[in-house]
């Protein structure tokens, strides 16, 4: 384990040594969580981060396709294609009865 001198304000010592005796630890112990934690808490916000700008950068692409696209209605291509992959009309089903309900 390598060892490193670390300059601190008088007061923030004072918390770290109240901390580490509440905590039932000692000084080296409680930085080395705290910074862990720290360190730990950075990876994330930096992944949530680019992962964000991926799905910023994916909302722009599909924009981009969407203006191509024009005015289109999704809902009636939808329905073609089930028409057309069940040999015309849509198929039904019936619902099963919930006990309780007419």
């Amino acid at each position: 384990m390598a060892r490193i001198n670390v300059f601190l304000k008088d007061d923030l010592l004072k918390a770290v040594d109240s901390e580490a005796a509440q905590a039932g630890t000692n000084r080296s112990a409680l930085i080395q969580a705290a910074l862990a934690a720290y360190l730990e808490n950075q990876r994330k916000a930096r992944e949530e981060a680019e992962s964000q700008r991926r799905m910023d950068d994916a909302c722009k692409r599909m924009d981009v396709i969407a203006e191509k696209l024009g005015a289109w209605d999704p809902v009636s291509i939808i329905r073609e294609f089930r028409d057309t992959r069940y040999g015309g009309a849509p198929r039904t089903r019936r619902r099963a009865r919930v006990a309780g309900r007419s």
